[in-house]
């Protein structure tokens, strides 16, 4: 976001005057090309978001608490490593302690996986939401969205040097018209926000919310490293799904070696359907306005939809453990279920931790 001098103006001058006159907690600071004298918002603002990101690790928790006094907690471990795409996020709710989601950004792929369902995705050249951009989106959220935004100095946070922004809450007014073609009008209000940025790195600390009818949210950061060493299996895609490099499979004594690797789900062994299919010989048709799979090998056929758990085997209904299920592109439905579609023999080993299919 660059910011727009005029835009600026517009809000007023006396503003930018409040800001500048503002003490910066006994210090003085030297704003960009000066020698000494105070920083002003708009200067700050600039300063936050031209901040480059960089890797680091965090973890902070977000509190909401509502109108009718319930609060809600909302826990996460984040690791980013914005210049090489990749970016890592394992959130728990309620302060439960147990990790209920993990997504796995690796370049232009993704996984995520919420209690125990996994899923994949292609980004095609979008830029995953990052902690480092969010803090870009709520800086702007303060500017554009709070009334008399100001600059209120430079204090310390978690040991660090953070800049203090803050905006008074808004009356927020929408028209819009309904279904019926009535126009109508949404009164709302934006709470009012204080926010610490960390000087260094643009990173939004903390942020809390004040809504004048009542209730509010404090986002924090609890620790946060910004000169982190990422073990080799923080971005594996394979380390997150259940120890699958060490699951293997054989096909009538060959060892198979498949684009996707098997996964483990909810304490089944799921496979790629269209690699295991063909080296058994049938052949698949994939749907892709129903999400479905079609398969034939002689006079059998069998369908599947992703995301179900009920499936069609010759003419006859059947159960799967876990639903069929998309993983980085692939197709992976439960091992045992290659043997009730296609007659094959599977068999587990668990002391080599391989599958073995024969094919009847």
């Amino acid at each position: 976001m660059m910011l727009n001098k005029r835009k600026w103006m517009s809000a007023g001058l006396g503003l930018a005057l409040l800001a500048m006159a503002l003490p910066l907690n006994g210090a003085t600071a030297a704003p960009a090309g000066a020698g000494t004298g105070a920083l002003t918002l708009e200067q700050v603002a600039k300063e936050i978001e031209g901040k480059k990101p960089s890797p680091f690790y965090l973890e902070w928790k977000q509190t909401s608490t509502f109108e009718n006094g319930t609060s809600k907690v909302v826990s996460y471990k984040q690791w980013e490593d914005v210049p090489n795409a990749r970016y890592r996020s394992e959130v728990n709710y309620d302060g439960s302690g147990k990790t209920m989601s993990t997504s796995i950004i690796n370049g232009d792929d993704g996984v995520f996986i919420t209690e125990g369902k996994t899923s994949g995705v292609k980004l095609k050249g979008m830029e995953w939401e990052g902690f480092s951009r969010m803090s870009k989106q709520k800086l702007k959220s303060l500017l554009e969205d709070n009334e008399a935004p100001v600059f209120k100095g430079e204090e310390t946070f978690l040991g660090r040097a953070a800049y203090h922004l803050s905006g008074a809450s808004k009356p927020l007014n929408r028209k819009f018209t309904d279904a019926q073609g009535i126009e109508r009008v949404d009164n709302g209000v934006v709470p009012a926000r204080e926010q610490w940025f960390d000087k260094e790195t643009g990173i939004l600390l903390k942020e809390t919310t004040t809504d004048p009818r009542g209730g509010g949210s404090e986002s924090i950061v609890t620790s946060v490293d910004f000169t982190p060493v990422f073990g080799s299996d923080t971005f594996s895609f394979e380390a997150s799904t259940g120890g699958i490099d060490a699951i293997k499979v054989t096909i009538d004594g060959a060892a198979q070696s498949f684009e996707q690797p098997p996964v483990i789900v909810e304490g089944s062994t799921l496979v790629p359907l269209r690699a295991i299919f063909e080296k058994l010989g049938a052949t698949i048709d994939w749907n892709e306005k129903e999400q479905s799979v079609t398969a034939k090998k002689g006079t059998t056929t069998v369908y599947l939809k992703i995301g179900d758990k009920h499936v069609t085997v010759g003419g006859s209904a059947k159960t799967l453990e876990v639903p069929a299920q998309i993983v980085n592109g692939h197709t992976m439905v439960p091992v045992r279920f290659i043997g009730e579609a296609l007659g094959a023999e599977v068999k587990w080993e668990p002391s080599s931790q391989t599958v073995i299919i024969t094919n009847k």
